[in-house]
């Protein structure tokens, strides 16, 4: 039987928000925007030069997930006043999301610094538990996220950083390629920037705009 609960309506309703690979997009131009700011080190620019490429790319993706949000799917499935509950819930979000960003920030120009001047960021401490401890610090509130929104898959998202923490790692130990910060966080972008645009290509097909500005059908 059908569940047709106020919560059961309100939960995908919210889900519907999250439809269209949006958080992909953002999250694959946020890795963009890190495998750039690291690439710009590696040429040899001044450390300022690299934070600013990489803040100024996360405003890019913030920017791009709010137009493609307000162009293509409020159209499409209107727009919908949830209840106290998950506002409270998007507070929380904003709050881990800026924590997650000001902690990427701060990871890339820690490690910009450590290239620099030779210094290990976490002193004699081997590659594995240096894995560890980028796990716990991203996927602890990836996972947050995950619960507070109803969309597990920040838990994907999350796993992509710490399997290419883990490449990095392995490149340490045995060697890698010139650029491979670069190309490594290049990489997962391209990964979950691909898989957003699928997703937000499917969601564009399945669900027209309605004839009526801000009427929304359920499937």
């Amino acid at each position: 039987m059908r569940d047709l609960s106020l919560h059961h309506i309100e939960r995908r309703s919210w889900r519907a928000t999250l439809r269209g690979g949006l958080i992909e997009v953002m999250f694959g131009v946020m890795m963009f925007a890190g495998a750039a700011a690291y690439l710009v080190s590696d040429l040899g620019a001044p450390s300022a030069a690299s934070t600013a490429t990489l803040i100024g790319l996360h405003v890019v993706a913030l920017a791009l997930m709010l137009w493609m949000r307000h162009r293509f799917v409020t159209p499409r499935i209107g727009r919908v006043a949830f209840s106290a509950n998950r506002k409270r819930r998007l507070r929380r979000m904003s709050i881990l999301l800026a924590v997650c960003v000001l902690a990427t920030v701060a990871l890339v120009v820690l490690t910009t610094l450590a290239q620099r001047t030779g210094i290990s960021l976490l002193g004699p401490i081997s590659a594995a538990p240096v894995v560890a401890i980028v796990a716990v610090i991203v996927l602890v509130p990836l996972g947050a996220l995950a619960f507070f929104l109803d969309y597990p898959r920040f838990l994907l998202l999350g796993g992509l950083v710490v399997a290419a923490e883990a490449v990095l790692a392995l490149f340490e130990r045995y060697g890698g390629p010139p650029h491979d910060r670069t190309l490594v966080f290049g990489a997962i972008g391209l990964v979950s920037l691909t898989i957003g645009l699928i997703a937000f290509v499917r969601f564009v097909r399945r669900v027209p705009r309605p004839n009526s500005e801000g009427i929304r059908r359920e499937s």
